[in-house]
């Protein structure tokens, strides 16, 4: 084929080289106040939730997972949240959010981690993770809700709010 003026064949690029990945660096350590929702601390609840007999022979009992507080302007629809696969969860504050709304979440969200998801019909809120938070709830606040169907937050809120008001 004859060549044309002024067209050129496209020339192959080599692939570039993929960025090196930064060495991972450990997080960085947070000040005591970041923890700190509605009078209470919640890294040093975490460790103390850990060592309760419901999560024994589980990852929490061997590993301590990453805690993020989110700080919100109102009350949103999802106040915790955890993600099994990089073991880690959050839990958000919110103006006049109770102790015992942030303790609630904070256990709800570990029996996340600890149950992770079940083989069962509901494999997130089914009767594993149900059994399973009553039983830490329990063990932790000395709390029992009667069962329902209902996986609203705020039952074992309440509960425990009481315990700490008497």
């Amino acid at each position: 084929m004859p060549a044309v003026p002024g067209l050129r064949r496209p020339r192959r690029r080599r692939a570039a080289a993929p960025p090196r990945a930064a060495p991972p660096r450990a997080p960085r350590p947070r000040p005591a106040a970041y923890y700190e929702v509605a009078g209470v601390a919640l890294d040093r609840e975490l460790e103390r939730l850990r060592a309760l007999p419901a999560f024994a022979g589980g990852p929490l009992a061997a590993a301590r997972p990453q805690l993020k507080v989110r700080r919100a302007r109102r009350r949103p629809n999802r106040v915790g949240f955890a993600v099994p696969a990089e073991f880690r969860l959050s839990v958000t504050a919110y103006p006049g959010i109770r102790a015992g709304d942030a303790l609630e979440t904070l256990l709800h969200e570990l029996v996340h981690l600890h149950v992770g998801r079940a083989a069962e019909a509901h494999a997130w809120h089914g009767r594993t993770f149900k059994t399973t938070l009553a039983r830490a709830m329990g063990e932790a606040y000395g709390v029992a809700v009667p069962s329902s169907r209902a996986t609203l937050h705020g039952a074992y809120a309440e509960a425990i709010e009481r315990r700490l008001r008497a």
